[in-house]
């Protein structure tokens, strides 16, 4: 399984390579799950060119090779993960929850870039296509994290990216591990 939190091109980069004139999935025995609203956001024209430019080259040509699940909102993938969808960055981003025995963990993708947006979760990415929507992605999630202790796999966060949300004189901030 290959699954993306979204169609953005650092993070489905590497889902192909070119061989002559045809695209080989970099991992051939796999399914590549990614948000039905991504790909036709990925497939719009005006948007397209900017926010998806790699997209013709590493995510359009797996429907063609036969090995794309789409998600639809919230959906469990396995017993184990469930994609959430925390729109904003892109119409259609997830992140994924990781539920095992009574931890759980969720790797946050795009949904912030930085520590700071903890603090500051109105803070937006020139990357974020709908930053009215991530405001309130972010908002909605930080207080989740916070209120039910989820422990966080932040990809963009400085290493090891992996920390949690903890309250310090009413203010919540990113507490790496």
């Amino acid at each position: 399984m290959v699954v993306m939190t979204h169609l953005h091109r650092d993070h489905v980069g590497w889902n192909l390579s070119a061989q002559g004139t045809k695209f080989v999935p970099t991992f051939p025995n796999a399914r590549y799950w990614m948000s039905e609203t991504d790909w036709k956001a990925c497939h719009d024209a005006d948007v397209q060119p900017a926010r998806f430019p790699n997209a013709p080259s590493c995510v359009w040509p797996l429907e063609q090779l036969g090995l794309i699940e789409f998600m639809r909102g919230e959906h469990a993938i396995t017993r184990e993960l469930t994609a959430v969808p925390t729109p904003g960055h892109t119409p259609g981003h997830v992140s994924i929850l990781i539920t095992s025995g009574n931890e759980r963990a969720l790797v946050l993708g795009d949904a912030a870039h930085s520590p700071v947006q903890i603090e500051n979760p109105d803070w937006v990415s020139r990357a974020d296509m709908d930053p009215d929507l991530t405001r309130q992605t972010r908002r909605a999630l930080i207080e989740r994290l916070d209120r039910e202790q989820i422990l966080v796999a932040a990809g963009h966060f400085e290493a090891p990216g992996f920390g949690r949300i903890v309250r310090l004189e009413g203010r919540r901030y990113w507490r790496g591990l």
